[in-house]
């Protein structure tokens, strides 16, 4: 039992930790046990909830369909990066191992949705709010979302003043705007599957900054709790429950970050100490055999036209001589 246990830490360590948490879903769709599950496998939850047939098999046996003619509508998705999970009660929650990136795992169910229906227009919707209005403002059913005034959420330890604390409350007023434009009844059911995707990565500096147990923090993570609760209820609504709303949080970008800032203190240390010379370009290799190989021909070439000059003959070979002879024979 000791040597699995440390197996199983070291695949999470090497994978990244994270969680993926079902806040919403039809009564056809049964979640069970707290079986860690790869972030890789998502896109297969995914598609089967919608009753698509899966393409890759997996040994999880937390997810089970009683009734395909009552699946979900729309996939609702918040991505959240940097951080292992929100301390969020409600839903169903499953430990993440985060193989893959959240983004793949969105294009890929974007991609099979468009295979099964490309004559219909289905909502996929992607939107990094830490883009603000820059992502929101490409999706006709955000039309007129025009604010994202972090004063407009209420808060008590977090500062405006603060960048990192400022992010956070734009992305939070920008994903309220998002619901109360959903609840107001831009979307609705017409049988073609959709996915809302939002990603939120801007509680990662604040956690970084303050602490991941510290006052502030756990303002944000109720703050965002609260968020993600009018967004799900705010598409519940619309789709007459028919849809599935789950979060993921992952830490493995935090993992990256703190691994590359060791290595380059590292390598900057090792420079000053063995008088190393600077890291070249990828692509110095290919410039440097191009160049080499160049010089080598052209320096050979350059040998043989001499030696074929040297050894011309200047009355039969050389049409130089013949020309600028001074008994020149002519044709009459």
């Amino acid at each position: 039992m000791l040597f699995i246990g440390l197996v199983l830490g070291l695949v999470t360590y090497v994978y990244g930790s994270g969680e993926f948490s079902v806040i919403h879903h039809p009564g056809s769709i049964v979640f069970k046990g707290h079986d860690s599950i790869k972030e890789s496998t998502l896109p297969e939850v995914f598609s089967a909830a919608l009753g698509f047939s899966t393409e890759h098999f997996s040994h999880w046996q937390g997810f089970f369909i009683e009734n395909p003619f009552n699946i979900p509508e729309a996939i609702v998705t918040i991505a959240i990066d940097g951080v292992k999970d929100i301390g969020q009660n409600k839903g169903h929650h499953y430990p993440l191992l985060t193989n893959d990136d959240e983004g793949r795992v969105y294009k890929t169910l974007a991609k099979r949705i468009l295979e099964r229906f490309p004559n219909d227009e289905p909502n996929l919707v992607r939107v990094d709010l830490s883009n603000g209005l820059e992502d929101v403002e490409q999706y006709d059913i955000f039309d007129g979302i025009k604010s994202e005034n972090p004063k407009h959420v209420g808060h008590k330890h977090l500062k405006l003043n603060v960048e990192e604390d400022r992010a956070f409350l734009k992305d939070i007023a920008l994903l309220t705007e998002i619901a109360a434009k959903i609840d107001a009844g831009v979307v609705k059911e017409d049988f073609v599957p959709d996915v809302y995707w939002f990603r939120i990565s801007s509680l990662h500096a604040l956690s970084d900054l303050h602490g991941p147990n510290s006052t502030e923090t756990q303002e944000a993570n109720k703050i965002l709790q609260e968020a993600i609760a009018r967004v799900s209820n705010a598409f519940a609504k619309r789709y007459n429950n028919h849809v599935f709303v789950s979060v993921i949080t992952s830490d493995a970008s935090h993992t990256r970050q703190r691994r590359n800032a060791v290595g380059d203190e590292a390598s900057g240390s090792d420079k000053t100490k063995y008088n190393l010379a600077s890291k070249y370009s990828k692509n110095f290799p290919a410039i440097f055999n191009i160049i080499l190989w160049f010089s080598v021909v052209m320096l050979f070439a350059i040998l043989a036209i001499c030696y074929a000059t040297a050894n011309m003959d200047p009355g039969r070979d050389s049409i130089i001589y013949r020309m600028t002879s001074t008994r020149m024979k002519k044709d009459n």
